[in-house]
């Protein structure tokens, strides 16, 4: 490309923030605002001088505003914060869960290297894991690497198999969806096949590697429907940052499927023709096809549920790949035929195929290589770097002043008299609080990585101080010390700062760029229990949101790791991926580690009542309430009988003002609206003074509110999971009330407390429905129960034996399995017993 031998001239700033745009536009403000008072126009004037510093000063402004994004976030050395501005790189972000069964098999495929080929389907319930025909459940065909089987005995070969299934069952389970479910594993065996036909080659290349390419390229296609691709060679060879991420993340390279996603499928010979063809030094297929051991040809189909399996030739097939030389200076060769029957013919084909074997023997070990090597991808997705500017860095305009203004860094002469010294003092004055607003822009630049930020934030406006460096003399004119003077710029601009309201927004437009919203104009109205932060409340939830947004995104159709316990392998906590995100968009606490809503009333041995209770009942509830709450200790104040809570208490009692504090004399007495129409007001307790009844009651409704929140939550059953296993074929083990398969396929119960203060009411059971139906996967059917206390508590124990039992449960271990049909009809039952309810509600 010729270089220019001229300089493009300066043109205009688009936005108008150039010097002769923003002169411009203040020379007809001043004329409009001025009026007949304007008298002139020229460069002499004050006004036009003052105008065009801060016409200089605004251009530097607009300066510091252009700079690239990564220059506003980089710290030293230009490194940026990924984690604290909630930013993904491509590796992280783009990547999803699996969704497919050709995801499941691409993980797999990736995760375990004694694997060849892995096919998906779904489960017909005739196989090891008898039953109905349920959708969801999958079987999976699996073909182990001969190399791993030669030579093994029976007792050996059935380790090997039973170690890859094992780690099979590992990994679907944690990728596993909801709703879906590992039914049944088969390892299937192999039929050897050979290549047969005739190809013409060129005498460029070593016929030896020529064959040994033409083996392994086509070997691969019929042994295994995938290709091991390194991340590198992929960007190199044009896929863009979303094609290398599309479906999830391979930790070996990128996976791509080449051959069919059932079993025993026939090799289309067209494809291996075409493979045949694209190696270096092939010419012409003219011939090609697979035969048996005899020769004869086979159509190219698996028998017996076997699938085919390519085998290198040995002496005795030496004949049936021929490669010919094409016509040419040097004649024509056949390698290695042995058409002609010569001594030294049939030891040059011998010298081939030995050759070729050493070069196929490299190309499987690069094959393997790039299999089993963990990707590094920083040179695939280098992470951004920025320069570290100081953006808050502030000159005075008043420097570029003319000396004969007094107000630069040279000031008024010392001879000069006391009016120009005073009229200095007032015209910097004047300009300062202008000067005040630009240096704050500044520090509000400065800022934006706290504000584009996870962090804990009161303020969403910022100031700084001028000092003499910055303005000649300034700080003569102050009242107070600089440090005084930036404590009151601070409250001076927190009256214009609305934080909560900003940073609500901040944080909108950081979910913004992920596709995701968070809409909490619902949730507002059911903040129970932080009734005066209801903002900070509400930004907390988002900022919550916002710190799981990857995990949030990629995880919202995973199912629980069932063959673990609390946390998964990688440590996060071994939950749904749905529950994580409703629990953050209801305003949902963490749920306990035993997973128990109903723990924390047993744990103070509170029995909950709705029945007629009397006014003094509440007075000893209340006191025995007041106890805990300024015991805090692990429960050792309880009653040793229990002591019985009144519903209304727990569920009003979170609100202020149910709570009535009387005056009588020198008594203060606390009383409580119930709510209760038969009880109306009753009196909690009677203190000396005021300041010891509000204590009191802040105490009591702070415990109150504990209560109700350790009570919130929420459970996910799969009716998958609870269908009737195979070899448990007695009456424990079957489905409670012979319920249909339409029970197990695709359906899922919500299980929601219904006695807490937010739960009991109705219009939030319809928010949290309308949430669980808002972002669960739209194959799956969810029912809804809100079980009071005893029935959570049954339920409770019958979900914990039925999760135990199927974390224990071992392959087809008939004791297992007869001890995981009996929890699973136990719950099945306590489900079906209660769709009924009132409560009850289908979304559909």
């Amino acid at each position: 490309m010729k270089t220019p031998d001229y300089i493009d001239k300066l043109g205009p700033d688009p936005d108008g923030l150039d010097f002769d745009a923003l002169r411009k536009a203040g020379i007809a403000m001043l004329q409009e605002l001025c009026g007949e008072r304007w008298t002139d126009y020229n460069l002499h004037d004050p006004g036009v001088t003052i105008l065009e510093q801060f016409c200089y000063g605004l251009t530097d402004l607009a300066y510091r505003s252009e700079f690239a994004p990564e220059d506003y976030l980089a710290g030293p050395f230009g490194k940026i914060d990924f984690t604290r501005h909630a930013l993904h790189q491509a590796d992280s972000i783009l990547p999803s869960q699996v969704l497919t069964a050709d995801d499941y098999r691409k993980i797999i495929y990736d995760r375990i290297p004694e694997i060849e080929d892995v096919w998906l389907a779904s489960a017909d319930g005739d196989g090891n894991d008898a039953g109905p025909a349920v959708a969801g459940l999958y079987r999976i065909s699996l073909k182990i690497r001969e190399s791993l089987q030669t030579d093994l005995g029976s007792d050996e070969q059935a380790r090997l198999e039973a170690s890859v299934k094992q780690r099979v069952i590992e990994v679907f389970n944690a990728h596993r969806n909801l709703g879906e479910d590992l039914g049944e594993i088969v390892i299937i065996g192999t039929q050897p096949v050979f290549l047969c036909g005739d190809i013409q080659i060129h005498s460029l290349r070593d016929p030896a590697a020529i064959f040994a390419d033409i083996y392994f390229r086509c070997a691969q296609q019929v042994v295994s429907g995938f290709r091991t691709e390194r991340y590198l060679d992929a960007r190199d060879g044009g896929a863009s940052l979303e094609t290398l991420f599309s479906g999830p993340k391979t930790v070996h390279g990128r996976i791509l499927s080449t051959g069919s996603d059932t079993p025993g499928a026939p090799t289309p010979i067209a494809r291996l023709i075409s493979l045949v063809q694209s190696v270096d030094g092939v010419t012409h297929v003219q011939r090609l096809a697979l035969c048996d051991e005899s020769g004869r040809l086979v159509a190219g189909e698996s028998a017996d549920g076997k699938v085919l399996r390519l085998r290198f030739p040995d002496k005795a097939q030496s004949t049936f790949l021929r490669l010919h030389f094409a016509s040419g200076g040097i004649g024509h060769y056949d390698v290695p035929s042995v058409a002609k029957s010569t001594q030294l013919q049939a030891e040059k084909a011998q010298i081939v195929l030995d050759d070729a074997r050493i070069a196929l023997r490299k190309a499987r070990f690069e094959f393997d290589t790039v299999r089993n090597t963990v990707q590094l991808l920083e040179q695939i997705v280098p992470a951004p770097q920025g320069v570290h500017r100081a953006l808050n860095e502030y000159y005075s305009i008043q420097h570029q002043f003319p000396a004969i203004y007094g107000i630069n860094r040279y000031g008024v002469p010392s001879s000069a008299p006391l009016a120009n010294k005073v009229s200095a003092h007032q015209l910097k004055a004047y300009l300062f609080m202008a000067e005040q607003l630009m240096a704050n822009y500044l520090e509000n630049l400065q800022a934006i990585p706290q504000v584009f930020s996870i962090d804990d934030l009161g303020q969403t406006y910022f100031s700084q101080v001028i000092d003499n460096q910055a303005l000649p003399d300034i700080a003569k004119l102050y009242v107070d010390a600089p440090p005084q003077i930036g404590a009151m710029l601070a409250r001076i601009v927190a009256r214009m700062d609305k934080p909560e309201d900003r940073r609500s927004r901040l944080i909108d437009l950081l979910l913004a760029m992920y596709g995701e919203e968070f809409s909490q104009k619902s949730l507002r109205r059911f903040n129970y229990y932080e009734e005066r932060h209801t903002a900070r409340w509400l930004v907390d939830n988002k900022l919550a949101f916002l710190k799981n947004i990857a995990v949030l995104s990629r995880d919202r159709a995973t199912a629980f790791d069932y063959t673990r316990g609390a946390t998964r392998a990688d440590g996060s906590p071994n939950r749904p991926g749905l529950h994580a995100k409703i629990a953050i968009l209801l305003g949902l606490p963490p749920t306990p580690e035993n997973d128990e809503l109903s723990g924390q009333l047993l744990h103070y041995k509170l029995r909950l009542s709705t029945a007629g209770l009397s006014p003094a009942e509440y007075e000893r509830a209340a006191a025995h309430l007041a106890l805990l709450a300024r015991s805090e200790d692990d429960g050792r104040h309880a009653a040793p009988n229990g002591q019985v809570l009144p519903m209304s208490l727990l569920t009003q009692g979170v609100r202020l003002e149910n709570y009535i504090l009387e005056q009588n004399g020198g008594t203060v007495h606390v009383h409580f609206q119930t709510h209760d129409s038969r009880l109306g007001i009753v009196k909690l307790g009677s203190y000396d003074d005021m300041a010891d009844a509000d204590l009191q009651m802040q105490q009591l409704r702070g415990f109150i509110r504990h209560l109700n929140m350790a009570s919130e939550g929420l459970f996910l059953v799969e009716h998958l999971l609870l269908r009737p296993r195979a070899h448990g074929a007695n009456d424990a083990g079957k489905p409670a009330d012979d319920a249909s398969p339409d029970f197990y396929a695709s359906r899922i119960s919500v299980i929601f407390p219904g006695w807490s203060a937010r739960f009991s009411d109705p219009d939030f059971r319809s928010l949290a429905q309308e949430t669980v139906c808002r972002n669960l996967p739209a194959h799956l059917y969810p029912e809804f129960y809100w079980l009071d206390f005893v029935s959570m508590r049954d339920f409770e124990q019958r979900h914990r034996i039925w999760l135990d039992s199927l974390r224990k449960v071992i392959g087809d271990a008939r004791t297992g399995l007869e001890r995981l049909n009996t929890a699973s009809a136990s719950l099945t039952k306590f489900l079906q017993r209660h769709r009924g309810a009132g409560d009850l509600t289908y979304w559909v």
